[in-house]
């Protein structure tokens, strides 16, 4: 419930490209190689904005998860 919302929130909050990234990486299992094709990036620049994605993500959700950072 409230995690599931505070997910949506979160992500919505990311950039587009953030977002269509982690999307196709954790949501769809979509290779590094493809997402980049996908969205028209480097294999560096796709790991990177993945990795940014998941930052934010972290980030925002850790108190829901009882995590410090």
């Amino acid at each position: 419930g409230e995690i599931g919302l505070q997910v949506t929130r979160s992500l919505a909050r990311l950039s587009p490209m953030e977002r269509a990234a982690f999307v196709l990486r954790h949501f769809e299992g979509r290779p590094i190689a493809e997402i980049g094709k996908t969205l028209g990036l480097r294999a560096g620049a796709t790991k990177n904005c993945v990795f940014r994605a998941v930052a934010k993500l972290r980030q925002d959700l850790a108190p829901f998860l009882g995590e410090s950072l």
